[in-house]
């Protein structure tokens, strides 16, 4: 039986079928799921119309993957640009009160930035120079920083990968775990996406949604239990 998460590589796809280079790397998974459906036709007939033929058709295959942790190039495969950029500026807003504007914004992490030049505006989005006591101001400034990015068009979508997905399998008879591969060929990840960010409850987790395609072989998925040979 089964009995890991799989650790899930995703590779690019060359123009001949075969594995490229890796482009996604994911080890802390929570779920791994492989579902195959299919659709039946039957003729039926005799005594009580039972089903005589079944036919199979429109097989699908559907995995699932679900990660524990967040990473910007997983969520760059999720959202269709795998290209993940860098960043040097970001712009920042902060309510405060009083008659003087802040002169530095707390970070999360600890610490204080301090704020160059900024623009006040008062509640109703208009700038202000002169700042009355007890009044709600927003203040806007740009932010030095060293980061990531990826960027999400209209015309950008998730792309076709080949993907493998090692775990492990207990065998019944000896009670050892021995090496289990799933491999498929081309995989498309699927365009519905959601980030769940609330207060309460469990931290986020990252679905990511795959369709098994038919590769030029017809072989959609390969599944493959091994022992290493040294």
């Amino acid at each position: 039986m089964i009995k890991e998460v799989a650790d899930v590589t995703f590779y690019e796809i060359n123009d001949d079928g075969t594995p490229g280079a890796p482009v996604l790397y994911l080890d802390t998974l929570k779920v791994s799921t492989i579902e195959q459906t299919a659709e039946q036709a039957e003729a039926r007939g005799g005594k009580g119309n039972p089903p005589l033929i079944i036919w199979d058709y429109g097989k699908e295959i559907n995995v699932t993957l679900q990660d524990a942790l967040f990473s910007i190039k997983s969520m760059a495969v999720m959202f269709g640009d795998p290209n993940v950029g860098n960043i040097s500026s970001l712009r920042r807003t902060q309510s405060f009160t009083g008659t003087t504007a802040p002169t530095q914004y707390e970070l999360p992490s600890g610490g204080f930035y301090t704020i160059a030049t900024s623009t006040i505006y008062d509640e109703t989005g208009a700038t202000v120079e002169s700042l009355k006591s007890g009044h709600i101001y927003y203040q806007t400034f740009d932010m030095t920083v060293k980061g990531n990015e990826i960027e999400i068009s209209a015309g950008t979508f998730p792309g076709t990968y080949y993907i493998t997905g090692d775990t492990y399998a207990r065998s019944e008879t000896t009670g050892k775990d021995e090496f289990f591969q799933f491999i498929i060929p081309k995989a498309k990840v699927a365009s519905e996406n959601t980030i769940t960010m609330e207060a309460e409850g469990d931290p986020s987790v990252f679905d990511m949604n795959l369709r098994v395609m038919r590769p030029a072989d017809g072989k959609m998925m390969k599944l493959v239990k091994y022992d290493v040979t040294v």
